[in-house]
This record gives structure tokens, C-alpha cells and sequence, in this order.
């Protein structure tokens, strides 16, 4: 033959930034480290005319993922379908041999074609592969798309020369042509049939029904059919060159398969529909070479290899890179990587963990001194989204060194710490929800005289604001009597509290018990692993209530003196704590775990082992002999602080009550029950009975961070 053969123009693609964005927020949030699942996506070909000399590209966009075509931007265009495959390595993506994968993929098309679903579903031809590689660290995005389609397509030659629709067909079947393909379905526009009768009227039909048609009116001796009306096989071209575009192969292939007399005997009279406007259509005839074995040209089609991959940037076979470093809002990219650290060790290590429920955490920083930088840089770490600190310090000099989030400008502006801090924190993370409060916390034994009646009676009140908004309070204050409010209102408020003390080279966590008012019994001191509502606070085991710990004494013991790194490890310790509480189906009622159970740890009924473990009551630990003890204190009937008779007595008289506390020697003892007690036979049997922590241990607990 001397017709010139018929050579196809190869597709592109182009991916908007928001579709990587959305496919990074999908890996981080479903798809996470499966990589054998093939990811169903839509694309589409836009109805509007782009002449840049080649092809209207295949776009993909944020909508892509979408599960019905009819909730995409592509349901206004041609819509496409396809697959995503992701892998977890580049090296992983290398790898991929691209001849094996997309013979692979081919085989949908294969089988949609030999079982007829093409025919019903169109848009089963246009099927296109995607494999990539995902840096979600630095956000740049591998990738190579593919447009799958047979190498042994038999060759076809043009009968004419291509010509233009309007030269085909008059002004009326024009207009008719174009309605009836915007009255198509976004997913029948790819590929559909055109009946032209004898009259000249046009019908755009559905290619099933075009199929039909030529089927029923081929001679069963295979001579020329007996055609009384003239039939197109149409597809949407995103291709603008003289050549027909890459879907066109799948169409033949179709045809081959199912009308073979057709397709071998006869002229194809394919229209190439190229934008809305169905002037701009081209209607090309084409004859298919001349075979002395038709059947086994046919058969060939589907037992070959599958081309279609498609050119980079540089006009290479390989892939593209999408680097959206730079276009990436940095404020979500900071939100996505403190993301992707958790839920790497959510996917590999812990799979119930639930980060949702940890990042709405509302923590309250009493404190922003050491260990108030400390816990904070800690719950960074965890995503905790929102924090507030309370301290009414200034930044001093001293503080930069050990106090993580402050700076020497700091200091030289004599910034408050709150203030300081909560710029700090957003420096690291934009997107949190951060606040500071400059507040001086009520103590016991600190007179408040009339003139500071009403700030005091305002701090209170803005206390007790932020106790109730929280959903945990961390005790990080600069003295012992400073934690004596905090605790009786988390007390009151059920609130989970954590406290968090130093000495010089020992410190302490401890995670303060619940209150049942509605059961104010004293608990069993005998029971080694109590609940929650038996736990203590940090107050259970004085038998004096709290006074003024900074009367007559030196600088060095009015302030912390402890080794550097005492403070980075009772953070962590504080802050873990927490999180193991908050993870545990029992939360802060749960039982503590002792020394003693950590034998017996796989038994659950004993520890009560919660989702990242079991939760202490109170961990003591020494830098000395680097050793860590677990222990328990019960909750006293007749603490100074979380006791049921200051409890109610809060209730019933609010700020009243407190600054009574802090006005009447011995208040607090008495309202308590200790006078009582303290005149009891058997007091020292009762003191040893609800006193385990060593002398020295009660020494360090005097000295807290500053």
C-alpha cells in the first residue's frame, strides 16, 4: 500500500500543586505505609481549546482522590480514570521495572476490551497509571505517568486525508453534533459513536450502540457490509496537531476485537473531537493493513507488551520530579512534619494511638521557669496544640542558659516569661494555639493585705478560669506553697493534674489522684496498686499545711539549685506521664504501677497496663546512683490541699476560703481534721503508715524549679 501510516501523538499530564498536597495529607492520614494497594485516582482532558501546538494535557488536581467522578472539577471536562502506586523509598521507585508494570496495568484494559465492559464504560479505554515516590520530609514528589494501550496495534493508513468536520458535515448536523456531546456524561465524552443517515440528520449515539450497528449490518461471508447509514466512532482528542491523539489506539484495538469483518473490510470513519466547539472537530478515514491471518492478528493484540509511558520535562523516558518545597504554605508544611514523626510511630509502633485526641489537648503551664521551657519543648514533640503558660517572672539574665526559650534580647528587654515563651513557641511551630499569662498565684502563708485584696480576689478568679478550660495542669512553680491553689482546684474541677518538682540532683513526678466526693472514705493503705480516686497529691503526705518556704533563707535556697540536665529529664518524665494517662482507657483512674509489679507486668489485672504502658504514681529518680523508683502515696483523708472538707469548703465560699488560707496560721490544719489527728494515741503508727518517702526525699521536695 502507499497510503501513509498512521502514527499517533503521544499524551502529557500535568499535575496541580494541590493534588501532591492533598495525596500528602492521604498518605499521612489513610494510606500510610501501604504501598501494595493500587490507588484509584480521575483525571480529565479541559473542553477548552489550548493551542500550544501539541496537546491539551491530562490534569489531575486535589479532586482526583475523590471516590464519585461527579464530586470532581473533572466533571466538567473529559473525565479519565486511572491508578496511583506509591512507593515508601526511592530506591523502592527505581527499582520498578516499567515494562513489567505497565503490562501489568495494560491487562484492564485488556480484559475491559474481551469482556465488553469498554463498550458499556468508555472511559475504561482511557485508563492512565501513576507511580511516584513521596518526600514528604523535604516535599519534593517522584513521579511517572503512563497511558497504557497494546504494541501490537495492527497498523492502520490513512484512506483520505484527514479533513476538517465542517467540511464533512453541514451547519445543522454541526450544531447537533455539538449538543449531543455536551449532553454526554462526563466519562461517555472519551469515546462515542455518530449515525449519520440518509436524510443527513446526526445522532450522537453511545459506542456500544455504534458497535451494534456495524456488527448487525456486516454479511456473515465477510463481503461489504450492506450499510445504509454511515457510521463515526468519535473520541475527544486532546491531541491539537494534524495526528490523531493516543486514545485513538485503544478505540482500534476495541474495534479489532469486537467488529473484526468491520475493521478489516471496511473504511473507519473516526471524528476527533478537539475542545467544545465541534467546528474545530477532524474526521479522519482510515484502512486497516492488509493480513493473510486476520484471526491471529487479532488475537496478537492482547498477548503482547503495553506501551504508553510518557516523557519528562527534558523530552526523556523517565519520570518527572515535582519539587513543591518552595510553593508549600510553611505554616502547614511546619503542621505536616510534626505530623509525620507521630504517625510514623502511630503506623509502625502503636496503631491505636490516637493523635487527634492528643493534639486537641489543652495544657495549662503553671510555671514558666526550667521546667516550664522544658515540659513545653516536650509537648512540641507530641503536637500538643494548645498551651498556656502562667508565671508573673520576668526573663533575668540567668535564665537563657538553662531556660530553653529564652534568648539574651529577652533578658536585656526584661520581657515577662509568658510572653517570651509563646513567641518562642510559635517561632517553632506557627500554626499552635499558644497564650501566656502574667499571674501571681495566692499562697498560704503569704499574707495578702488590704491592698492587694482586690488583685488578689482577680487572680483567683482568673485562675480557677483557666483550671476549668484546661483539660491537664502541670505544677512547675517556683515554691512548694505555690502548688497549694493549683492542686485544690484541680481537686475540685477534676482536672488531671502533673507535678513536676527538683533538688540538686534528684527530682520527682507525680501525677495527682482523682476525688469522689460522693465517697470520701479513707483508702485501703494496705492495697499495693490503688486506683486513681486513691492516688494522693502532692500535699498527702505533710501532716502541716503549707506556710512561706522563702522566710530567712539564703539565695541559694530560696532558688532551685540543681544540675543542668535535671530538669530536661523530669520534663520528659512529666510529660510522658500524661500522655500514657491520657492513652490509657481508664485515664487518670487508672492503677498505678509500683516497683514491685514491674515482675509481674504482663499481668494486667495487677497493672492495668494501658496502651503505652503502665502509669506510675510517683517516680522519684536520682542522677546520684542513676536509679528511678516507682512509688505510691495514698490519698490522706486530711490533706491540706485535696481533702473532702476544703473541697466542699471551696465550693461553698470561693475566694473567701482561699484568702483565709493564706491569712490564718493553721487554717488549713484545722479545717482539715490534722488538729484531730495530731492528738491521736496512735499517731505515730498512722504517720509511718502514710509516710514512704525518706527524709531526704522530703528535702528535695522543697526545692523547685525556678
Amino acid at each position: 500500500m502507499t497510503e501513509e501510516i498512521v502514527r499517533f501523538c503521544k499524551l502529557r499530564s500535568a499535575t496541580d500543586p494541590n493534588f501532591w498536597a492533598k495525596f500528602a495529607e492521604l498518605k499521612i492520614d489513610k494510606y500510610k505505609l501501604d504501598d501494595k494497594i493500587k490507588i484509584s485516582l480521575w483525571g480529565s482532558y479541559s473542553l477548552n481549546f489550548f493551542p500550544d501546538g501539541k496537546t491539551t494535557p491530562l490534569m489531575l488536581d486535589c479532586t482526583s482522590f475523590n471516590e464519585n467522578v461527579d464530586t470532581t472539577s473533572h466533571n466538567n471536562g473529559v473525565a479519565c480514570v486511572g491508578f496511583l502506586v506509591n512507593t515508601n523509598t526511592y530506591d523502592s521507585f527505581r527499582q520498578i521495572n516499567p515494562q513489567n508494570f505497565i503490562d501489568s496495568v495494560g491487562e484492564y484494559i485488556s480484559e475491559a476490551i474481551k469482556d465488553g465492559t469498554a463498550l458499556i464504560q468508555p472511559w475504561k479505554l482511557t485508563l492512565f497509571l501513576v507511580i511516584s515516590f513521596a518526600d514528604l520530609k523535604k516535599y519534593r514528589f517522584h513521579y511517572w505517568v503512563a497511558y497504557p494501550t497494546s504494541f501490537n496495534i495492527p497498523e492502520m493508513y490513512y484512506k483520505e486525508p484527514a479533513q476538517p468536520a465542517t467540511l464533512r458535515f453541514d451547519a445543522s448536523q454541526i450544531e447537533k453534533l455539538q449538543k449531543g456531546f455536551m449532553a454526554l456524561h462526563s466519562q461517555c465524552k472519551c469515546f462515542f459513536a455518530i449515525l449519520v443517515s440518509e436524510k443527513d440528520n446526526l445522532e450522537v449515539i453511545s459506542l456500544a450502540k455504534g458497535v451494534d450497528y456495524v456488527k448487525s449490518n456486516a454479511k456473515e461471508n465477510n463481503e461489504e457490509a450492506l450499510v445504509h447509514e454511515e457510521v463515526y466512532f468519535a473520541i475527544y482528542d486532546p491531541c491539537i496537531s494534524s495526528e490523531p491523539g493516543w486514545p485513538m489506539r485503544n478505540l482500534l484495538c476495541l474495534l479489532c476485537w469486537h467488529c473484526p469483518t468491520f475493521y478489516f473490510e471496511q473504511d473507519i470513519k473516526i471524528l476527533s473531537m478537539r475542545g467544545y466547539n465541534a467546528k474545530r472537530a477532524i474526521v479522519y478515514t482510515l484502512k486497516a493493513k492488509e493480513y493473510p491471518n486476520k484471526e491471529t492478528i487479532q488475537k496478537a493484540i492482547f498477548d503482547g507488551r503495553f506501551v504508553g509511558w510518557e516523557a519528562n520535562s527534558n523530552r526523556k523516558m523517565g519520570p518527572n520530579i515535582a519539587d513543591l518545597s518552595d510553593t508549600m504554605d510553611p505554616v502547614k508544611l511546619s503542621g505536616r512534619a510534626v505530623d509525620l514523626n507521630l504517625k510514623l510511630m502511630k503506623w509502625r509502633l502503636v496503631p491505636d494511638l490516637d493523635l487527634d485526641g492528643i493534639s486537641k489537648l489543652r495544657c495549662l503551664l503553671l510555671g514558666a521557669g526550667t521546667l516550664g521551657c522544658a515540659v513545653a519543648r516536650v509537648l512540641l514533640g507530641w503536637a500538643v496544640g494548645n498551651i498556656t503558660f502562667v508565671d508573673s517572672s520576668v526573663v533575668s539574665h540567668s535564665n537563657p542558659v538553662r531556660q530553653s526559650l529564652y534568648t539574651h534580647q529577652d533578658a536585656v528587654q526584661r520581657r515577662y516569661k509568658v510572653h517570651a515563651a509563646k513567641d518562642a513557641l510559635l517561632q517553632i511551630r506557627p500554626n499552635m494555639n499558644v497564650d501566656g499569662v502574667v499571674l501571681h498565684i495566692p499562697m498560704p502563708g503569704h499574707v495578702v493585705g488590704q491592698s492587694m485584696m482586690e488583685t488578689t480576689q482577680k487572680a483567683i478568679k482568673k485562675l480557677e478560669e483557666l483550671v476549668v478550660q484546661h483539660d491537664v495542669v502541670f505544677l512547675l512553680l517556683d515554691s512548694r506553697e505555690a502548688r497549694w491553689l493549683p492542686t485544690l482546684l484541680c481537686a475540685a474541677h477534676n482536672k488531671i493534674a502533673i507535678n513536676a518538682a527538683l533538688g540538686f540532683d534528684s527530682y520527682t513526678v507525680q501525677r495527682h489522684g482523682t476525688r469522689n466526693l460522693s465517697n470520701p472514705v479513707s483508702p485501703d493503705l494496705t492495697l499495693q496498686n490503688p486506683t486513681g480516686q486513691d492516688l494522693g497529691c502532692y500535699f498527702c503526705n505533710d501532716v502541716t499545711q503549707p506556710g512561706n518556704s522563702q522566710i530567712d533563707r539564703t539565695l541559694d535556697q530560696q532558688c532551685t539549685v540543681s544540675r543542668p540536665g535535671l530538669a530536661q529529664i523530669a520534663a520528659a518524665l512529666a510529660v510522658e506521664l500524661m500522655i500514657a494517662l491520657t492513652q490509657h482507657p481508664k485515664r487518670a483512674e487508672a492503677r498505678a504501677l509500683m516497683d514491685s509489679s514491674r515482675d509481674s507486668y504482663s499481668n494486667k489485672e495487677i497493672t492495668e497496663e494501658g496502651l503505652l504502658g503502665g502509669l506510675p504514681h510517683t517516680i522519684r529518680g536520682s542522677l546520684w546512683s542513676h536509679e528511678m523508683r516507682l512509688t505510691i502515696t495514698h490519698r490522706f483523708s486530711s490533706c491540706t490541699a485535696c481533702s473532702t472538707p476544703l473541697i466542699n469548703e471551696y465550693r461553698s465560699r470561693g475566694s473567701d476560703f482561699i484568702l483565709d488560707a493564706c491569712n490564718q496560721p493553721n487554717y488549713l490544719e484545722r479545717l482539715a481534721g490534722l488538729e484531730e489527728l495530731l492528738k491521736r494515741p496512735d499517731l505515730d503508727e498512722l504517720c509511718y503508715a502514710i509516710d514512704s518517702s525518706s527524709e531526704d526525699e522530703k528535702e528535695n521536695l522543697t526545692k523547685t524549679s525556678t
